[in-house]
């Protein structure tokens, strides 16, 4: 980071000193206890040993107190490279149910030959590589594809389902900012507070660095992420009607000192956009200089360098892409909840700049979102933010008065300065530029209409049920849909879920593979008419048991993919032409699946009692197969279940609206046999 980051180190100086002169041995022995990850393993409900107990003890001893935002980076392990016979095993393992015998073998034979031959080789390569993945998994899997971000990448995150905490649009706009500045702060002086499993446990904090000041930027082969240093003189792209403006953060009070501008301050300025985008819409071409960023990557970097090179546009895009954040006020309130869920992951195809890491989508009712670019982290990261944004509108009071306003607003209690109004930016559209925006806007049109997105919402029952059955809720939502896909499709899906592996240095996701042996047999009993109850419930249990033990060690650095992934990565490389690898790595998720946690933020609400009204749906993406469904779900508390669902409407495969009927479907079956047992031992 830049000088603020200097300063601050500068103000806690004492402290720092304090730390160091004790950090070498504390942080060498806590990174020694955390490559231990047995605990991990441990039953739901089962005590742990004596000796974990010491385990528990010790990490927590030599944590300290009132750790900084980066404070334990120095102490996490690296990111190991797994056993190459157990990869590929489990590979196989989770290929046997979907495969037939004969395509089994195949695979077999091409994985023997690959262990034999190249395969021991490409290990000691990635053993001997510092970071093994961290750069390899940014730039192949993001930044190097070619395909429109829009949709295929980036993803988006609602507001509550049933709260709006104003209608007033430009005071929604104007609180989120400033929460959102305020969490901008946290970061750059590394007062958040580092995330740690059952409050022990750190996670890395690597990817909170870039969720803001940060832009992709095009390249004809491969894009690259830039980072902008924290500026005082920060401020926010704002979009309104094809119309960008710079909107600064800063105001100069009535003693003459320059300070963030407050809530209602920047209600004000909301206002003047609204005003003046209202009386002066940008003109045709100029309104869509945005779907140049959701377009092919390719051909947007060629644009970028022939039409904004220099001038007005070379200005004009700098001022874009060095804002801190952008915030779109959308001129159509959404029709319900799927609706809002379209508009915030593409909009109108040429309003929203998917180039910048955070944007936030305001609507005229009130209602509210963000789309986030997914390269520089990951949704978990992006989600604690924006929960934290949002619970900040209401926390310790609130920012808004009864009237909907902005606490503050024209009100002679508060200061009330003189705003400088913000600046319109400029743009030079002629034909020729006119031409490739408007056939960007096309491409985008085509894509947008392609999306086949449906927001589930089941309010009657939740995890609450489940964990009574000693069942995690996550491997029942990923088996419901095992057996949804399965009556939907009439076969079996490769299924990706995506977990965290930010136990360690630089950690970002591992692949859960869903599709099991269990799981499979679990789809058989449940469609098999002859099979009784307690039977399907056995093999319920067994199939969840083991999703748990497939999640937990993908959590801990065993998982198949990204070792496979780092393999190919390193075949390339080397110049190996490995079958094995190829065949693996190009098997296509038919169902891409990830689980949005409800709660990040500690101390500032409660989602299960008095805040239950304001639960948000969670968020979604596209899918990633074009015969295939993407899945986002989340438990808001123990008496719901959220899903966004995604295809392809070009798929004569896929039905949004079906599958979710099938996956409801699923659960009520599942929640049926389970209850059945219950009812059955109370009647005897």
């Amino acid at each position: 980071m830049g000088q603020p980051l200097s300063m601050a180190a500068e103000v806690t100086n004492t402290s720092t000193v304090g730390l160091a002169s004790i950090s070498f041995v504390q942080r060498s022995l806590l990174r020694l206890l955390l490559n231990y990850k047995g605990w991990m393993f441990l039953d739901h409900g089962t005590k742990p040993s004596p000796l974990t107990k010491m385990w528990f003890l010790a990490v927590r001893a030599l944590s300290g107190t009132q750790p900084s935002l980066y404070t334990y980076q120095g102490c996490l392990p690296s990111l190991p490279v797994p056993c190459l016979k157990e990869t590929t095993r489990n590979f196989m393992l989770s290929v046997k149910p979907l495969l037939s015998n004969e395509e089994y073998n195949e695979m077999e034979e091409k994985m023997q030959k690959f262990m034999k031959n190249e395969g021991w080789k490409l290990q000691v390569r990635a053993m001997f590589t510092v970071s093994w993945l961290w750069e390899w998994w940014e730039k192949y899997v993001y930044l190097r594809g070619r395909s429109p971000i829009m949709v295929n990448s980036n993803y988006y995150i609602l507001d509550g389902v049933a709260f709006t905490p104003t209608h007033l649009q430009a005071a929604r706009a104007a609180a989120l900012l400033h929460a959102a500045d305020k969490f901008k702060f946290l970061i750059d002086w590394e007062k958040l507070d580092p995330i740690k499993l059952q409050k022990t446990i750190p996670w890395c904090m690597k990817q909170y660095e870039r969720v803001f000041d940060t832009t992709r930027v095009p390249g004809k082969e491969c894009d690259h992420i830039i980072h902008y240093d924290h500026d005082p003189q920060r401020y926010c792209a704002v979009s309104r009607k094809g119309v960008w403006y710079k909107l600064p953060m800063q105001v100069k009070g009535t003693n003459g000192k320059w300070r963030t501008a407050l809530p209602h301050e920047l209600e004000k300025q909301m206002s003047w956009i609204i005003m003046d985008s209202d009386a002066n819409p940008a003109p045709e071409g100029q309104n869509a200089i945005a779907a140049l960023t959701g377009w092919h990557r390719g051909r947007w970097a060629e644009a970028r360098e022939e039409f904004f090179w220099d001038g007005i546009n070379k200005i004009s895009l700098e001022t874009v892409e060095k804002a801190f954040m952008h915030i779109h006020l959308e001129d159509r309130s959404p029709s319900d909840l799927t609706n809002q869920a379209k508009m915030l992951i593409h909009g109108d195809g040429k309003s929203l700049w998917f180039d910048k890491s955070v944007t936030f989508i305001i609507f005229p009712n009130g209602k509210s979102g963000m789309m986030a670019e997914h390269s520089y982290a990951d949704a978990l990261t992006v989600g604690h933010m924006w929960e934290w944004v949002t619970t900040e509108e209401r926390y310790k009071g609130g920012l808004y008065r009864d009237d909907g306003h902005c606490k503050g607003f024209d009100d002679s209690k508060y200061e009330q300065v003189e705003l400088i109004k913000p600046q319109r930016l400029q743009w030079r559209v002629e034909a020729q530029l006119h031409k490739v925006i408007n056939e960007a806007f096309l491409a985008n049109k085509q894509l947008c209409d392609d999306l086949d997105l449906v927001v589930m919402t089941q309010d009657t029952w939740g995890k609450g049920f489940i964990k009574k059955k000693h069942i995690s809720p996550d491997a029942f939502f990923q088996l419901a849909m095992q057996l949804a896909y399965r009556r939907d499709a009439g076969k079996r899906a490769l299924t990706y879920e995506a977990s965290v592996t930010r136990l360690f240095a630089q950690g970002r996701t591992e692949t859960v593979r869903s599709l099991s042996i269990e799981s499979a047999e679990f789809v058989d009993s449940m469609l098999d008419d002859s099979c009784p109850n307690a039977e399907r419930v056995k093999k319920l249990m067994l199939a969840a048991d083991k999703h748990t033990q497939l999640y937990k060690s993908a959590m801990v650095g065993k998982g198949v993919d990204r070792h496979l992934f780092g393999l190919y990565v390193a075949s390339v490389g080397l110049g190996y032409d490995s079958d094995f690898l190829k065949a693996a790595l190009k098997m296509p998720w038919t169902l891409s699946t990830s689980q949005t946690p409800q709660k990040q933020t500690e101390g500032r609400w409660n989602p299960e009692r008095e805040d239950r009204h304001t639960v948000s749906a969670g968020g979604g993406f596209g899918p990633v197969a074009d015969d295939g469904y993407g899945v986002s779900y989340m438990f808001p508390h123990d008496d719901a279940i959220y899903a966004n669902i995604s295809s392809k409407t070009s798929s004569s495969a896929t039905s949004s609206a079906r599958f979710r009927d099938n996956i409801l479907r699923a659960l009520a079956d599942m929640k049926k046999i389970l209850s059945d047992g219950d009812d059955k031992a109370k009647s005897k």
